[in-house]
């Protein structure tokens, strides 16, 4: 991680000329395949422009956006993207050197970026983008609410009671809302999906018992439709976890709310947890990344496997072993990173880092491609940022 003063938002502008000739020049048979945003090794944001065959422009660098002086440092982490790959969302942590742990977080921050303008707007405090309800960020804190950024950026509260929120969705967020008692080993966990004016519509309501398999594990995810709704049943404890693998639901979020049992990945025993999902294609596509339990490898030293899957045929197929990040589009292109599961050095909670170990793989109409300058812990497809009009209009 660089220690000095990171590239301000004007320069980051200047260098994003650069993603626009890219089709324009390139043999017109070539189609176009998006632009990615990625997370850095060195904790920064990075976009590109990607052709079907592969090639990209080289990295552009649109945050950290906080400014900081040695020996403090900034990492981007929870990237999420709006429905319509117009906005993009952050935290952002400061750290400083610590003699026990190495480091230490002193500051936390939100960033939205309207990736037309390329116009990035902070706002200090602890929280976490869940992700984008429209063009409207949803984050995740001491409360979960929506950031307004007229007349001046503010939180609103959302009307959600004691439910947890696991996704978002164009007009509200879907949550889960738990009841149980303390003398009984069952829990009842209603899926809602709840509007910004606080109505309810419950999708399933979930009996979780002995097996640990709640459907608070993670975050969930919406298909940029507005379509589908994929749900994690598991149980999280950092890596370890409790029980079996996870199970997988998905939803049809409009009329009846079909409800799809997709099952597990590999074993039962396995300890598959989810780490991120996403659709691929105009069929909506389950594709996840998943990690698996501890592995002993030393005394003291563990191993944590990832992979990523997609759900086709009826069952959960591996596409890449060894890997950390999925990032697909309507368009039928998927992005897969090669990587491991790193144990934090000096961790006090036995924290585990994404760290990829191979450049990116590029999936396809156009075949199947190495995109030789994309290496990130977590990518997203994105809409591309337009130099010729700075105001987004």
């Amino acid at each position: 991680m660089r220690s000095i003063r990171f590239v301000v938002p004007a320069l980051a502008l200047v260098a994003l000329a650069g993603l626009v000739p890219l089709a324009a020049s390139a043999e017109p048979t070539v189609p176009a395949a998006g632009h990615l945003a990625f997370i850095t090794a060195s904790g920064a944001l990075d976009l590109v422009a990607v052709l079907a065959d592969g090639t990209t422009t080289d990295p552009a660098q649109i945050a950290p956006v906080t400014t900081v002086t040695a020996p403090r440092t900034v990492e981007v982490n929870d990237l999420v993207v709006s429905a319509d790959k117009n906005w993009l969302g952050w935290q952002e942590e400061t750290f400083k050197p610590d003699k026990t742990y190495g480091r230490v977080e002193v500051s936390e921050r939100v960033a939205v970026r309207n990736m037309y303008s390329g116009k990035t707007i902070t706002v200090p405090g602890a929280a976490y983008p869940l992700g984008f309800s429209g063009s409207q960020l949803i984050v995740e804190g001491a409360r979960t609410a929506r950031l307004v950024l007229k007349p001046t950026p503010h939180y609103v509260s959302l009307h959600e009671g004691n439910a947890y929120p696991v996704a978002t969705y164009q007009g509200g967020v879907v949550d889960v809302d738990s009841t149980g008692s303390a003398n009984s080993d069952v829990d009842t966990e209603r899926l809602r999906l709840t509007t910004f004016a606080g109505k309810h519509t419950v999708l399933h309501t979930y009996v979780v018992g002995l097996d640990y398999r709640a459907v608070t594990a993670n975050i969930d995810a919406v298909s940029p439709d507005g379509k589908h709704l994929l749900v994690e049943r598991g149980n999280h404890q950092d890596f370890d976890g409790l029980g079996p693998s996870s199970l997988f639901d998905e939803y049809a979020m409009t009329g009846s709310h079909t409800r799809r049992q997709l099952g597990h990945y590999g074993t039962n025993k396995a300890d598959w947890r989810l780490v991120d999902s996403t659709f691929v294609g105009k069929q909506d596509t389950p594709w996840l990344a998943l990690h698996g339990g501890y592995i002993k490898i030393s005394k003291g030293h563990y191993a944590v496997n990832g992979v990523v899957v997609k759900y086709a045929g009826g069952k959960w197929q591996l596409v890449q072993p060894r890997a950390i990040a999925v990032a697909g589009n309507s368009d039928g292109y998927a992005v897969i990173q090669p990587g491991k599961w790193q144990e934090v050095k000096n961790s006090p909670d036995g924290e585990f880092d994404a760290v990829p170990t191979a450049p990116a793989i590029l999936q396809g109409p156009g075949g199947t491609h190495t995109l030789s300058k994309v290496e990130g812990s977590q990518i997203l497809w994105v809409t591309q940022t337009d130099p010729s009009n700075p105001e987004g209009t």
